[in-house]
Formats: structure tokens, sequence, C-alpha cells
């Protein structure tokens, strides 16, 4: 029976891997055609309707008044964050020539929860997380050393700065979700992340008096991308904690990079330099010792 359950979650939780590995993907192929604000809007205001439909009719419940101040601050403050790290995100993949890239550097958000929860939630971590840091971190290194060698200005590119923003703000979200997680309900969590990015995106295009325009092409990626990624892979990972812990699902959730090179590969003829790809490998080795180091803390 517990082998069947973990069988469950960890399926349920590579279903999810490869869902968001096609966020990369689709995101990417539909942002040549239009401009971010128009994708933003069309994909989150789809986003929004598939997980308001899930929150009505397959979760239980629960009113926003129903829930005291404090979650309903931190409810706030998990929107704005995301607000900032999916923005963030979506930019690099706009800005970046191969979504592998930004992949392996957003590899690095579960350091910024290590950082974040040490400070604020007073956790200690073991030996193992302490190394895994520093493997990610070699590994970042690595993706930004060009031939002519370590360079601050590659370090500090706008798709770079914008997946490290990114990787702050998601781990911030993701450790004030953790930290409510018994009061609010993942489901109105999400439904909130997905309407202040929708949200967000409406006041960017009326701030710069922009017409959202799409072309076929951006319609048909945004559609599946929107269904894969903000909903399914959201909707998946849930499901997956039912069955396993939230360490197993993270460890799964680092074949995602591998997932996104060979998408952007089969779909858009790229594929990294050497240095980039055993950069990422480096990242992922990096995550899979945080998490086990996170699982032997649990036992």
């Amino acid at each position: 029976m517990i082998l069947s359950r973990k069988f469950k979650g960890s399926t349920l939780a590579l279903l999810a891997t490869i869902s968001f590995s096609n966020v990369y993907i689709f995101s990417k192929l539909a942002l040549q055609d239009i401009s971010l604000p128009s994708f933003g809007i069309l994909w989150f205001g789809l986003a929004l309707f598939y997980n308001s439909l899930y929150y009505y009719f397959f979760s239980e419940r629960k009113k926003l008044h129903q829930l005291p101040l404090k979650s309903k601050w931190i409810l706030f403050i998990i929107g704005v964050s995301e607000l900032i790290s999916i923005s963030a995100f979506f930019l690099a993949i706009n800005l970046s020539e191969n979504p592998a890239i930004v992949s392996f550097l957003a590899n690095t958000s579960p350091i910024f929860v290590i950082f974040i929860s040490f400070i604020f939630l007073k956790t200690r971590y073991n030996l193992l997380a302490v190394i895994g840091i520093c493997i990610t971190l070699a590994g970042v290194f690595l993706l930004n050393y060009s031939n002519s060698g370590f360079r601050w200005e590659n370090f500090l590119t706008p798709s770079s700065v914008a997946t490290l923003i990114f990787a702050f703000f998601y781990g911030l979200s993701l450790v004030l979700a953790r930290a409510e997680v018994k009061t609010i309900p993942l489901s109105m969590i999400t439904v909130c992340r997905t309407l202040f990015l929708f949200l967000g995106f409406v006041f960017y295009n009326l701030l710069i008096w922009e017409i959202p325009y799409y072309s076929m092409n951006s319609i048909l990626y945004i559609g599946i991308g929107s269904i894969l990624g903000p909903f399914l892979g959201i909707t998946l990972t849930f499901a997956s904690l039912k069955y396993v812990d939230a360490s197993v699902t993270t460890l799964i959730g680092t074949a995602r990079s591998l997932f996104i090179v060979l998408g952007a590969f089969l779909f858009m003829n790229i594929f990294p330099s050497v240095n980039q790809l055993i950069g990422g490998i480096l990242t992922i080795i990096g995550i899979v010792i945080i998490t086990l180091g996170d699982i032997k803390k649990q036992s």
C-alpha cells in the first residue's frame, strides 16, 4: 500500500514536471510573435479561468472573509511576490535566446528558500544542504563562463538578473505558502496568484496604452502553455503532495531542466554550449543534494 502511494505520488510529480517544462518552450514560442504585456493578459486570463473552475468545482472552498487578518495579509504579500517573480520569469524567457538557460538559473530558487527560511523562520540546515548550495553556485558560475573566461557582465545580463529576481521572489512566496498552508487552502493561493498576475498585466497594458495583439500561432501556443503550466502543472503538483512529501516532489522536479533542453532542441533547434550544459547539470545535482539533505533532516 505504501509503495502504491509512493508510486502514485512520484508519477504525479513527474507528470507535473513534464507539464511545467513546456511552459518554457511554449511561452518562448508565443513571445516571438507578440509583446510581453499582450502575452501576460491572455496567458494569465486563461489560467485564471481554469483555476477558478477547479477551485469552484473540485476543491474545498473557503471564503476569504473566513481567514484571519494575518492570513489575508500573507495572501496579499504572496500575490505581490508572485506578480514580481513570474513577470521577471517571462521577461527572462523573452530576453534569453535559449529557455533552457533560464531554467538552469531558476534552479537557484531553493537557495533563496533556505536563506529566507534561515533568516525569518530560524530553520537550521545540515551539511548536505551547504554542499548542495556550493555545487549549485558552481553551476551558475559555469553557466556564465564563456571562452574569454568569467565576466561579471555575462552574469549581470538582463536575462540573468530577471531570472535571479524570479528565483528570489518565488522562494519568498514558497516560504510564505509553507508557513500558512494549514490556514490558507493551496487552491486559494493558486487563484490569488493568478488573479494578481492577470490584473498586473492588464494594468501594465493600460499604463503603456497598448492594445493587445495576437497572431494565430501565439494564441495556439498560449492556449496550450496556459493549460500545461499554471493550471495542470500546479494541480498535479498539489495532487502529488497527497501521496509523497514535498521533498520528493522537489527532487523529481529537478528533471525539468533536462526536458526543457530536449524541448528547446526539438521545437527550436537550440542546444546549450558545453559550459552551459555542464553548469546546468551541476545546478541540478546541487538541488538534488539540497533536497536529499531536507529528506534526511525530516527522517
